[in-house]
């Protein structure tokens, strides 16, 4: 999906102002070409924390409260609304604002059910906007190099790619998150390993997801984390300990993904891919940073706006990705059985 070019400075709307969005937009600032132009959040404080970062630049538009995103996608003068807020009210908002006539970017997950994947992939074709995950993973720079020589075929064929996400949550998470944790059981943060994979495999173009299967560990240990951050008892904890998800492509690949957001493991981000001529593994324990790598994404989603050149991650990859989250539950929910990906290509 194109769209036509944007004459500069491109103008930006953010929406979800907590530690996510407020760290989001100091990086967006120094960046040429954009010009922040409204800044709206459930909380007054956090919008007046925001407006600290923007100084002298003088956003066009405030808000807070529970409706004020409404405000923000019916406005003038917004070509892009930058979306930070909980993961269940991405959709809302991105809909809201590509029916304003926005452009939108969302966090990830930029959706948690087939339902609203499916309604932001018809929204976005029906407006005609963009709709872009801003699944940073995949402007990490040994990521992009390996996925550039995976391309090439310096590993010749890969047969097996493997990817973890480790990365306890303690109480630098909003409560939101822990009690969608609580309420869920299921990979619900897939997109970091399963992005890169997915654009080293051709997904989308060479090959698709066929097929999934998940299953998860005993839940053990998400009423402790839940009783020391929250105060309160969670016996009802859904969420497992450790979760495994196994894929099949079309053609034959495999694709295992590891998700632990729970145990006192250190923080690890892990790729693996295996080829018939080679192996190709990377590891990210904190090493390379999220401010560099947001940085990258923001600058190829800025000027592919501005240009009217097609984003790296189109809205169907990023249904694709987003859908290994329901269909995870899915599986599990049925006894860990087998479940057919949709194909958002056709």
């Amino acid at each position: 999906m194109h769209s036509p070019k944007i004459i500069p400075p491109l103008r930006i709307a953010f929406v979800g102002l907590g530690e996510r969005g407020r760290q989001a937009l100091r990086l967006m600032l120094p960046q040429e070409g954009v010009q922040v132009v409204a800044l709206c959040d459930l909380a007054q404080a956090n919008v007046e924390d925001a407006w600290q970062l923007v100084a002298d630049r003088a956003p066009l538009l405030l808000c807070d409260g529970r409706e004020a995103y409404k405000q923000v996608c019916q406005a003038e003068g917004i070509d892009l609304v930058y979306i930070c807020s909980d993961w269940t009210s991405h959709t809302p908002i991105a809909v809201e604002a590509m029916r304003g006539g926005k452009h939108v970017a969302i966090e990830v997950p930029a959706a948690m059910t087939m339902q609203d994947i499916r309604l932001l992939i018809a929204t976005a074709e029906q407006t005609g906007r963009q709709c872009f995950m801003l699944e940073n993973a995949c402007f990490e720079q040994q990521v992009m190099e390996a996925i550039a020589a995976i391309r090439r075929g310096e590993i010749g064929e890969v047969v097996h790619a493997e990817g973890c996400y480790y990365h306890r949550l303690g109480d630098r998470w909003s409560p939101w998150r822990l009690n969608i944790n609580r309420q869920k059981r299921g990979d619900l943060y897939p997109t970091h390993e399963l992005g890169p994979i997915c654009q080293a495999l051709g997904i989308g173009t060479e090959d698709r997801l066929q097929t999934l299967v998940s299953m998860d560990s005993q839940a053990l240990t998400g009423s402790q984390i839940y009783q020391q951050l929250m105060g309160q008892t969670a016996e009802d904890f859904q969420n497992a300990d450790h979760t495994t998800t196994l894929i099949r492509t079309s053609r034959g690949r495999t694709i295992l993904l590891k998700h632990d957001v729970l145990t006192q493991q250190p923080y690890e981000r892990q790729f693996t891919f295996i080829g018939t001529q080679g192996r190709i593994e990377l590891h990210d324990q904190g090493h390379s940073t999220h401010e560099t790598m947001t940085q990258t994404m923001n600058q190829h989603l800025i000027d592919s706006l501005r240009h009217g050149t097609p984003l790296a991650i189109s809205i169907y990859d990023m249904g694709t990705w987003c859908a290994a989250i329901p269909l995870s539950q899915e599986s599990i929910a049925r006894g860990f059985a087998p479940v057919a990906f949709p194909d958002f290509y056709v």
